[in-house]
């Protein structure tokens, strides 16, 4: 990512609360426009929201740097004022105040270089961040049967929280997609399910939590979450993940190497030796959220038969076949809630194939419409490629097929309407009375 600079040996060069050394703050200045890393400007006292920034000029020889606009501002520095800037610079947090001097030109801001930088880290512990290559991503579900499912890409991560930034919103009741809009998150506190996967080197981690922030960026609305409880597994691989890829605290300013000065020609880009032109943006912290413990439930004892049928819950294997990533995951959470523990994903025919041959099923859920095929055609290419007559079928059913009315009249799978989804009262008892669990 480009706040990172892992091949820089870090040494302390300042043990002060702030970094007064002018080489060192061009030094500073100079990584940022290396590695075309984008900085938050904003005025002091202004209830306003700070505006994205990139780094376009240094003079070391006249003291100044420029700044060019992403976009314009609602309210801009006149001549005179001072202005505050926070960058992320190999994972810490960073704040320096210049002058503005004016405009010289239309998008491009100059400032007096600033006297000094302080540190600008607002979180109370250390995260990760990850990249778009990564594809480390979020959902989270305001509970399993009604409210709004949230999904997106895993931005950074820590022992309190994470951020991530929205791809997708869903009403759970009606699964109507929402508009991607900061009112949608209004009504959201207590998220009842957060999963995070495809994390590199970690397993699926679920937890719940409570929506701590969500501010709108140049790059999408980023929407932060806290984690006031969390298990012991969790906590473990959260741990080890910091340990492995969250940047060392060190005593003082880590000292930078000096570059030419850098002077682009007016109107400069890319090709005359600007920054970049895709960075990340410096991510806002979780606000710390103080969590109220609620009172401890009273224990529930079960009857024998109770517990029998709980335990044969948890030894069904079931693959649940849906190409929609929050659909499948929201369908497998709600199973997992009711005790099934052997649940399987798979988005398309070729990873359930896949499946049915490393796993020994009991049943199999799918929509309608997979991708390309249907349930029809996924079934009979899996009957053939070896899947037991014994493994049942049930299909989520969107709307009238005569031919699969017909297979289910031969006893060939098993229709359950899909719209509106009575998983309580009609998906649940059915897919007991399948697995022999209902008597």
């Amino acid at each position: 990512m480009a706040w990172f600079n892992v091949f820089s040996k870090q040494e302390p060069s300042d043990l002060a609360p702030v970094l007064r050394d002018r080489e060192q703050i061009i030094a500073y200045l100079e990584a940022l426009f290396r590695q075309g890393s984008e900085l938050l400007a904003h005025l002091p006292g202004d209830n306003l929201e700070p505006y994205s920034v990139r780094l376009e000029q240094i003079s070391e020889a006249k003291g100044t740097f420029a700044v060019r606009l992403r976009s314009h501002p609602v309210r801009e520095p006149g001549k005179g004022m001072i202005t505050e800037f926070w960058f992320n610079l190999d994972g810490q947090r960073f704040l320096a105040r210049a002058e503005c001097l004016g405009r010289s030109s239309s998008v491009r801001n100059e400032f007096r270089l600033p006297e000094y930088l302080s540190y600008a880290d607002r979180r109370m512990g250390a995260r990760m961040r990850f990249g778009i290559r990564e594809k480390a991503q979020v959902v989270a579900l305001e509970s399993l049967f009604e409210g709004v499912g949230l999904s997106g890409q895993l931005l950074n991560l820590g022992q309190d929280g994470c951020a991530f930034r929205l791809e997708k919103a869903i009403d759970i009741q009606t699964d109507r997609r929402l508009a991607l809009r900061r009112d949608v998150l209004s009504s959201v506190t207590k998220l009842g399910l957060i999963r995070l996967k495809e994390i590199p080197n970690a397993p699926v981690m679920d937890l719940s939590g409570v929506l701590s922030h969500c501010e709108a960026r140049s790059e999408g609305l980023v929407v932060g979450l806290s984690f006031p409880t969390k298990g012991g597994f969790e906590t473990q691989v959260i741990s080890r993940l910091l340990l492995a890829r969250a940047p060392k605290p060190c005593v003082g300013f880590p000292r930078k190497p000096r570059q030419t000065e850098q002077a682009p020609p007016e109107g400069g880009g890319p090709e005359t030796g600007t920054a970049a032109e895709v960075s990340a943006v410096p991510e806002a912290p979780p606000a710390a959220v103080e969590p109220q413990r609620p009172p401890k439930p009273p224990i529930e004892t079960l009857s024998p038969a109770e517990t029998q049928r709980l335990l044969k819950r948890c030894s069904r294997q079931i693959l649940v076949v849906v190409e929609n990533d929050l659909e499948r995951e929201f369908l497998a959470a709600r199973l997992r809630a009711e005790g099934f523990r052997g649940i399987h994903e798979a988005r398309g025919w070729l990873p359930a194939l896949s499946k049915t041959r490393k796993v020994a099923l009991d049943l199999i859920l799918m929509n309608q419409q997979v991708g390309p095929n249907t349930a029809l055609e996924i079934l009979e290419s899996l009957r053939s490629n070896g899947l037991p007559e014994q493994v049942r079928v049930v299909v989520l059913k969107q709307q009238e097929d005569v031919r699969l009315t017909l297979a289910a009249k031969v006893g060939r799978l098993v229709l359950v309407p899909a719209q509106p989804l009575a998983f309580k009262e009609v998906l649940l008892p059915g897919l007991e009375d399948l697995l022999g669990l209902s008597g």
